[in-house]
């Protein structure tokens, strides 16, 4: 930035930089694209035409800084500092965490398939209007939850630092992640949302359910409010179940990360299977802080817990499967199967740990060439479509649609479904996709290579996604002249969802 900026300057309608008027409204875009909220005060503070400016619009220029500090997760971030959070040392737990109040589906089965204890309608009402009351949000009067879909609005002092704080937090995460999963390249700009969206939310979760710990033990909270841990299962099923299968599934990614860097701080497999549950239940900002800090990673836990907790041998109902038994009960509720073994294509899209494609034991057909290059490669055929991996078709489809992240998340959808496996997905092709000449010739009975077989999944998988789409209520909307290949739908999320991009481009 030119010192003649920095230099402070009498208050007038406009700015003079050696005798050039510049307009208001580029002086906000300029303290709107400040990359923290430091140098934005600094602006403001050695020039008072930048502080009239600010004071016109406050609260676009710092959403727009705090954009810039967190990226696009920055609705995530926001709901974690915002959340209306119960107060700890009470045992009152509503049943459901929805601060607007909103009745959600009932949770379901235990995986032993008891039924959760009932908890009425009146009962989780009382239980919210007694937690609002307890603990007023000094962000919102109304004593209204925050939600991801909400406008950011002023963000007060005290919220700048945290989100700040936060981010580096979640930057730290992700240069570890980067180094361990995806060979220390950078993320792209879509892995890093994945990245940071999932990790804001583990975040909200873990600061709403780890819920210390001044109460004695799991037994006193029982006698104290019968039913109390049965209400806190319920709660944490309602909060993740609010997310689509793809964004879980994120979830699911970043939470065996985690785990990952808390067996390199335990001691042991054996301490790590007892204790991995109640450590990420600390939150990533602990574990990272255990994970810098390996000779006294222990004590960094046992400091955000009660001693107790980390030394009982005994299992922890309250903390046992804090992520995973809420999970578990999530796929078997959405009938989701999950068909890859690795949790890290969930962010880094086709490739699992370490960038190495997911590999499982094939049933070689009789086959011994492809029936249309004739490679005697390994051969796929109807016998064994079902070994192939549906979500690793994501990376096959057409274009810069692997970049949209509208079309990716109902594909990641749909592909999870029942009816989203490789040889039903297969079957569909061949059914009604393969009109093009080029493999009208092309039998369902055939055997084919990897390459091939690659190739026709490419050549129809947007094809399939828009009729899948379309026969679940979808109404398509027009098509985008650039069809899927698009540079527009990769950064521009409303024209991704207001234009049908599973098209073949006409310019």
């Amino acid at each position: 930035m030119s010192s003649a900026f920095l230099a402070p300057l009498p208050v007038g309608p406009n700015m003079q930089i050696r005798g050039k008027t510049i307009p208001a409204d580029i002086l906000n875009s300029v303290l709107s694209s400040s990359p923290d909220f430091h140098t934005l005060h600094s602006a403001l503070c050695v020039c008072s035409t930048w502080k009239r400016v600010f004071d016109t619009h406050p609260k676009s220029v710092l959403a727009s800084v705090a954009q810039n500090v967190v990226g696009p997760a920055l609705p995530q971030a926001v709901r974690f500092i915002r959340y209306p959070y119960p107060e700890k040392e009470s045992n009152s737990w509503p049943e459901s965490i929805d601060g607007r109040g909103k009745e959600k589906e009932k949770a379901g089965e235990d995986e032993d398939g008891d039924e959760d204890e009932d908890v009425t309608d009146e009962e989780s009402d009382e239980d919210f209007k007694k937690l609002m009351q307890n603990k007023p949000s000094p962000h919102n009067h109304n004593h209204m939850a925050f939600l991801e879909s909400d406008s950011v609005g002023h963000l007060s002092p005290e919220e700048r630092v945290k989100l700040e704080k936060n981010a580096q937090v979640v930057s730290d995460l992700q240069d570890i992640f980067s180094q361990r999963h995806n060979s220390a390249k950078k993320l792209s700009a879509v892995e890093s949302h994945r990245f940071t969206r999932a990790l804001y939310r583990i975040m909200l979760y873990c600061e709403l359910f780890y819920l210390p710990l001044n109460l004695d033990d799991i037994d006193a909270m029982e006698d104290n409010e019968p039913g109390i841990l049965a209400k806190i299962k319920k709660a944490r099923l309602r909060m993740l179940d609010e997310y689509s299968t793809p964004h879980l599934l994120e979830i699911r990614a970043v939470v065996e990360f985690l785990e990952g860097l808390i067996r390199e701080v335990l001691d042991g497999e054996e301490e790590f299977e007892d204790l991995a549950d109640i450590c990420i239940a600390t939150g990533p900002s602990v574990v990272l802080r255990a994970y810098k800090e390996k000779e006294k990673g222990r004590d960094v836990f046992e400091d955000a817990l009660e001693p107790e907790v980390m030394t009982s041998g005994d299992e922890n109902a309250l903390f046992d499967g804090f992520f995973s038994a809420t999970l578990k009960k999530i796929w078997k509720k959405r009938e989701a199967y999950l068909n890859s073994d690795s949790a890290m294509s969930a962010i880094l899209g086709d490739e699992a740990e370490g960038g190495e494609h997911v590999s499982m034991d094939v049933d070689v057909p009789q086959a011994k060439t492809c029936a249309q290059c004739g490679d005697e490669d390994e051969l796929w055929s109807q016998a064994n479509w079902k070994n192939r991996i549906s979500l690793d078709f994501c990376s096959l489809i057409q274009g810069k649609l692997s970049e949209n992240e509208v079309e990716m998340e109902a594909l990641v959808e749909l592909l999870m479904s029942p009816r989203g496996s490789a040889d039903v997905v297969l079957g569909d092709i061949y059914d009604y996709l393969l009109t093009t000449p080029e493999f009208a010739a092309w039998k369902r009975d055939e055997s084919l290579c990897s390459v091939c077989f690659d190739k026709l999944v490419a050549a129809h998988l947007h094809l399939w996604l828009y009729k899948r789409k379309v026969a679940g209520g979808w109404k398509a909307t027009h098509n985008c002249w650039y069809g899927y290949n698009c540079n527009t739908q990769v950064h521009k999320f409303n024209h991704a969802k207001e234009k049908n991009h599973l098209c073949t481009p006409v310019r």
